[in-house]
């Protein structure tokens, strides 16, 4: 018998027979035949070939489902497989009735055209052979053997490879040649050119700042920008920079000249674009900097002045109340302020206040000029490497101002001309700058580059071969890609595909919320509604009953008392016996026959970088296993595909066995995030208030059977709305997830237009959900109790709004499904315009819906507030495992660049993954190896025992005391 390597749930989908199939299946005259027949046609539907005949290859799985359906002993199977002429000729008869091919030489052919065209896209050999399987499904072609299946991929992959760097290095003339070559050599320097430009930007400064303008000049001589890479796809050109950067300069020199030449191409056109997106991210730290200093500064002042302040504001309440008196005459009113108020007093007091009304802590603006050589350490600099261009309906005077105070740097001007572009400057500054009708040179510079990073968040202006902060336009798949995929996506959606059917479907849609909200109003003890708005009680608690107590203490104690011990790396090696989910990970000519020395070496450098160990003191801590050979693993074996694809393989795992069906389907998933101290001086470090120190955010998934399933490392400054879609998206599981749940810090309206787009429900658990606004369209409509509510012109729905973006907001979001946009991208970008943008409040508009909905099925339905409730307890629980595991450098992360953070984060996320496998997979040995009846336990309880929080896995390492040193 073998386990079966498919998602549980296709084993229903996939192996349950129709009618058709019982006719063709009661053709065969015996039990033992029907059954084999049967086997081998549900085999075939669910791996896509046959089982091979000698012996009759199993399944248990299979045959126990298959016998269930037909009602006869599976055990009937062994005599199906002696008869070994029967089995070939039923193997012929399905072929006939499935309408499948042998994969014989024309469709080998085929396939390694088709996998040719695929490898110039992607470039690792797993996705390819995802994409070799679905080739075949479509074609309706049986699968050869999978080592058939990767010899074509390898094969294919490397002639893709080939053929690309060549392509590349043909297109590079002579001196770009050279410049390439230097970048290899230390001539008189310590380092290379290429480890100067790998280096990770550093803390926000001028300096800082400039050594990334001198990257960007650097990449525009060698020549390579004239390079057109725009036939190649740019996550496989993400995947040969990574390359570069993981290869030292000695290794690069190794490869043949084609390969090293487009390797380096690629790598220097991604970073350019990473340092624009570096550099522009810095100058808004370093202008929020400032602006966070001048605040601070005027706040110290007003500290300073508060006793005079104080005398003041009791001079004018004084003088106020006089004004005011209505028995006071007016012609009486003069003498009686003075005898109230000292004459000189006063007249000192209001000399004061016009100080504090016109000095330097007047206005925090003030304070930003007193800046300004500070910023014109990097303003020039600035200015010279990127260029802007405007990205809105409405033309952006910045871009003349840019373009203006560039000529004048040039060309030395300290004057501004009287026609200089002054739009960009807000109104309550526009006076601070413009006095008399002249324009303070200083001040009008401080308000461009403060205006260049607010124009820039909000997405009115883009900078030009940028990442994150390029032209919006350049998120969308093309036209042709969405037409071609238009109707499938808005169907998987549920959602009308023609702008005119939406607003009826939005209409009754939201009509159906309010209906099902005030008929269960009556009963309601959560939710009630008054004039003043929403009342809550408190919810009633999920709390079990004493005896219900009682018994699940005793199941806990049963179970901790019948779980086996093990220390994590014995855990480690125990799941990949049975998983292989170090199969990624290792080279494609071990991958056939593995190693205990290399896996060994792989676990340890998993463990060196998921417990936060790092890889010296691992080596030193583990015997047989070398800082180098950490090293070298993390650079060359562990690429973040292959961690997405170890962990799915676990998630997958984790899915698959029984007792996790107790706590979830694996349809519904939680996010959340856990800061980490970060003490590294680099771009991405910043301050937690609530830590009171330097963090760093790792964003984690965890689906509801405890399966985590994807993590990000994040600033901890950011918000975690735009990182939600992420994890939902990009995970390589098979978790077919339908709601996600998150805390306050998760939402926003527009991730409720997002996850509807996605055809997925969107379940936030939103603080303070009382005071959030509810809205209606149908302005008709009696909403009884709730009227109060929606009453105000402000809560109507536009769907004039949301019709007119419909199509492009569709195309939007299936440009972020299909990775050709990273969702956290988009999100921020889109979360950045303002309401004048009319694709932003079209999504705000179509959110508002949702978001409506949401609240009034959170407002009636107890069991949704519990499962969020349980859903983000499970986060919960996954934080205090992560922190546990991850215990190295007290929980420091040392990591620098964002590649090393993906990998600490990844790594600690397939530890915990493995944990849960096999905490789970224990939980149901006891169950199954001790009887739960002789102790009378409960196991209708298992829901409520989590696979996390039990003192049997050992995660710290081994002490040895040699008795044989201590001195008697």
């Amino acid at each position: 018998m073998k386990s079966h390597t498919y998602p549980p749930q296709d084993l229903v989908r996939l192996a349950q027979f129709t009618p058709d199939d019982l006719v063709r299946i009661y053709e065969c005259r015996q039990e033992h035949t029907r059954l084999g027949f049967a086997y081998q046609l549900a085999f075939v539907r669910l791996y896509h070939r046959f089982p091979s005949q000698q012996p009759l290859e199993m399944d248990d799985e299979i045959a126990t489902y298959v016998s269930v359906q037909l009602d006869i002993p599976a055990s009937l199977i062994v005599a199906y497989q002696e008869q070994r002429r029967t089995v070939v000729n039923h193997q012929q008869e399905l072929r006939i009735y499935l309408d499948v091919r042998r994969f014989g030489e024309a469709e080998l052919d085929a396939l390694e055209a088709y996998l040719f065209d695929k490898a110039c896209r992607l470039e690792q050999t797993g996705p390819l052979l995802n994409q070799a399987k679905r080739f075949l499904n479509e074609q309706s072609i049986l699968y050869p053997s999978d080592e058939v299946l990767r010899r074509l991929a390898v094969k294919q992959r490397q002639a893709a490879r080939n053929h690309i760097y060549a392509r590349i290095a043909n297109s590079l003339i002579q001196k770009t040649v050279d410049k390439l070559d230097e970048l290899l050599e230390t001539k008189d320097a310590h380092f290379t050119p290429l480890h100067a430009l790998k280096q990770p930007p550093g803390r926000p400064s001028p300096a800082s700042l400039l050594r990334l303008t001198n990257k960007l000049e650097l990449i525009r001589e060698i020549g390579v920008l004239h390079v057109d890479l725009s036939w190649l796809n740019n996550n496989y050109q993400r995947s040969l920079a990574r390359y570069v950067q993981n290869r030292s300069a000695s290794r690069l020199k190794q490869l043949k000249s084609d390969r090293r030449y487009a390797l380096l191409v690629c790598f220097l056109h991604q970073l350019y674009a990473d340092t624009i997106d570096f550099l522009i991210e810095m100058h808004d730290k370093l202008m929020t900097g400032v602006y966070s200093r001048a605040e601070n500064n005027i706040a110290k002042e007003m500290r300073r002045r508060r006793r005079a302040i104080n005398r003041s504001l009791t001079t004018f309440r004084t003088v106020g109340a006089v004004i005011l008196d209505d028995a006071i005459d007016d012609s009486q009113l003069r003498q009686i302020l003075f005898e109230q108020i000292d004459k000189e007093s006063l007249s000192r007091q209001v000399s004061e206040v016009d100080i504090w009304l016109t000095d330097k802590h007047s206005h925090v603006f003030h304070q930003v000029t007193q800046r300004f050589s500070y910023l014109r350490q990097f303003a020039p600099a600035l200015l010279e490497a990127i260029e802007l261009q405007s990205d809105s309906e409405v033309q952006s005077s910045v871009i003349k101002a840019v373009a203006l105070l560039r000529e004048m740097n040039q060309d030395g001007k300290r004057k501004l001309p009287e026609d200089a572009p002054l739009g960009f400057i807000p109104k309550k500054v526009r006076d601070l700058v413009e006095k008399d009708g002249v324009i303070s040179k200083r001040d009008w510079e401080c308000a461009l580059l403060t205006a260049i990073r607010d124009e820039i968040r909000t997405g009115n202006v883009a900078a030009q071969s940028s990442k994150r902060f390029g032209s919006f336009d350049n998120f969308f798949i093309s036209n042709e890609h969405w037409t071609a995929q238009r109707d499938a996506f808005f169907q998987r959606a549920g959602l009308p595909a023609k702008p005119e059917d939406v607003t009826d479907y939005l209409t009754a849609r939201l009509n159906k919320a309010y209906d099902t909200f005030l008929a269960s109003l009556p009963n309601n003890t959560y939710a009630t509604v008054d004039e003043k708005g929403w009342v809550l009680s408190t919810d009633s608690a999920e709390k079990l009953d004493k005896e219900a107590e009682k018994r699940l203490d005793a199941l806990e104690n049963w179970l901790a008392d019948n779980l086996r011990q093990i220390k994590l790396p014995e855990l480690l090696i125990e799941v990949d016996n049975e998983l292989q989910f170090t199969q990624p990970f290792l080279p494609s000519i071990y991958q056939t026959e593995r190693e205990p020395e290399s896996i060994c070496h792989i676990l340890a450098t998993i463990m060196a970088y998921g417990c936060n160990i790092g890889p010296f003191t691992m080596a030193r801590l583990t015997e047989g296993v070398t800082y180098h050979q950490i090293k070298r693993i993390a650079d060359w074996q562990l690429p973040e595909e292959a961690q997405r694809q170890a962990l799915a393989q676990l998630v997958n795992a984790i899915s698959s066995l029984d007792v996790t069906r107790h706590w979830g389907e694996g349809k519904t998933s939680s996010s959340d995030g856990q800061r980490f101290r970060y003490k590294q001086k680099v771009l991405q470090q910043t301050w937690s208030p609530r830590f009171q120190d330097y963090a760093l955010e790792f964003y984690s998934f965890v689906a509801d059977n405890y399966a985590p399933f994807y993590s990000i490392p994040i600033e901890c400054t950011d918000r975690d709305a735009a990182y939600v879609l992420d994890g939902i998206l990009y995970n390589e599981s098979d978790l077919a997830l339908e709601e996600h749940f998150t805390d306050t810090h998760g939402y926003t309206e527009i991730n409720f237009a997002a996850f509807a787009m996605l055809g997925r429900r969107f379940s936030p658990r939103i603080r303070g959900i009382q005071k959030q606004r509810i809205y209606r369209i149908d302005q008709d409509k009696d909403y009884g109790a709730l009227m109060p509510l929606v009453k105000p012109r402000d809560r109507i729905i536009h769907l004039d709004w949301i019709t007119d973006q419909w199509d492009r907001m569709g195309q939007f979001y299936a440009s972020l499904e299909s990775g050709h946009t990273t969702a956290s991208t988009g999100l921020k970008r889109l979360a950045g315009y303002t309401g004048k943008n009319h694709f932003y409040r079209a999504n705000r508009e179509l959110g508002r819906v949702f978001k409506t909905e949401h609240i009034l099925r959170i407002m009636s339905d107890p069991l949704a507030r519990r499962r969020i409730r349980r859903g983000l307890l499970k986060s919960e629980e996954m934080h205090a495992l992560a922190r546990q595991v991850s215990y190295g450098k007290q929980g420091k992360i040392s990591a620098r660049d964002l590649q090393a953070q993906i990998n600490t984060s990844n790594c600690l996320t397939i530890i915990m993954a493995c944990i849960i496998y096999w905490q789970a997979k224990e939980i149901g040995r006891v169950m199954l190896e001790c009887d739960p009846e002789v102790a009378n336990i409960d196991l209708s309880l298992l829901e409520h025992i989590s696979p996390i929080g039990w003192e049997n896995v050992i995660v710290y390492g081994e002490y040895v005391l040699n008795r044989n040193l201590v001195r008697s």
